[in-house]
């Protein structure tokens, strides 16, 4: 590979402001990867979100059968104008920047083992959202709908910083509930008012009892929000949690949990309006994901690199995948770590090893034709 090509795109993709909600910069990555693709790959673009989060789909044979479906996101964390102050930088074995290791290394490293393979018999699908960063709400349906005609899929999210690769994670439901009172003066009439606040509370900790980190069922309401001051009985709150478990039947329970409290407000005259906000099932291996697995742990063999594999808790589009059956390996991209957050940084020497991986695994897939 052109691994001087490879670092000139990276401080590209890194030098520009692409989190989840800045459109111009997610088109710009759009763009980059349309361009470089275009020639030898069949694209379509799907303007999700009114334009704002745009998915690019590239295919070389045969888009309504896919051996291999690979995966990866544009967006990032960090707000607009970061770049201004935290930009790409590198000494030559460590490159640091918003995004180069979450995913915009991984995002390369998939274009580069895929375009070994463009004129091969092995029917290959890419795929690039721009929405990923908040659970991929608008691009869900064009990744699911490409995974039901995939047999396997490679997502190239980052390897742990150990080096590790990813066989399973955890499923996530966030959800925003909101509670509708009535204002009232505190002082002369708090009986006629209905205090949101008190029946948001109650939530908080009736939700929270679901939380059992001991089967690594998690609960966190990381928002609540209401009242405007304690002289007024407060007629609006708002809560937003989210849930993480390897079974989705804890995400059965807490539906159940929502119907009750709903069903059973500790105020009197309290509304509730319930938004589910972001959703991925668990991923748990299959068996196509198991036979993935030993083409991965085979090939590394044979090229003499070592890495292990990992369960985690963090979510990826991949979870998507391995619901509908296909056969789902992660964390394919290369070593780094500190994603999300200003210490963020990518291991260039693991950069080729990862990439080598992977084109040997395609190279046993077309065996099985």
């Amino acid at each position: 590979m052109d691994m001087n090509r490879f670092l000139s795109d990276l401080e590209f993709l890194v030098n520009i402001d692409c989190g989840s909600n800045t459109p111009t910069g997610l088109h710009k990555v759009i763009d980059f990867f349309q361009k470089k693709l275009e020639k030898d790959w069949k694209i379509r673009i799907f303007p999700q979100n009114d334009g704002k989060n745009p998915v690019l789909v590239a295919w070389n044979k045969d888009i309504d059968k896919i051996d291999i479906l690979m995966s990866g996101h544009g967006d990032t964390v960090f707000p607009e104008g970061t770049v201004a102050r935290w930009s790409y930088n590198s000494d030559g074995t460590i490159a640091t920047g918003p995004g180069v290791i979450d995913m915009k290394s991984g995002l390369l490293s998939m274009i580069e083992v895929a375009g070994e393979f463009i004129n091969e018999d092995v029917s290959i699908a890419l795929v690039i959202n721009t929405d990923e960063e908040i659970s991929s709400i608008h691009s869900r349906e064009v990744i699911e709908e490409l995974g039901k005609k995939s047999k396997y899929a490679m997502i190239f999210e980052p390897a742990r910083a150990t080096g590790t690769a990813v066989i399973g994670r955890k499923g996530l439901v966030k959800y925003q509930i909101e509670f509708i009172g009535l204002p009232s003066h505190a002082g002369n009439f708090p009986d006629k008012g209905i205090n949101a606040v008190l029946e948001a509370s109650n939530w908080v900790v009736q939700l929270s009892k679901l939380h059992n980190w001991e089967i690594k069922n998690s609960i966190n309401v990381g928002i609540i929000q209401g009242g405007t001051g304690v002289n007024v009985v407060a007629d609006y709150a708002l809560i937003k949690f989210e849930a993480r478990s390897h079974d989705i039947g804890f995400f059965d329970q807490i539906n159940k949990k929502i119907q009750e409290l709903k069903e059973n407000p500790i105020v009197e005259g309290i509304q509730v309006k319930t938004s589910e906000i972001g959703y991925r099932p668990p991923f748990v291996p299959n068996e196509n994901s198991q036979k993935l697995r030993e083409y991965f742990d085979e090939s590394k063999e044979t090229l003499g690199i070592n890495y292990e594999w990992e369960v985690v808790g963090g979510c990826s589009d991949g979870n998507f995948l391995n619901i509908l059956g296909v056969g789902v390996v992660d964390g394919l991209g290369p070593v780094g770590g500190e994603a999300h957050t200003f210490k963020e940084y990518l291991d260039l020497t693991s950069v080729e090893d990862r990439i080598n991986v992977a084109k040997k695994v395609v190279e046993k897939i077309m065996k099985e034709k």
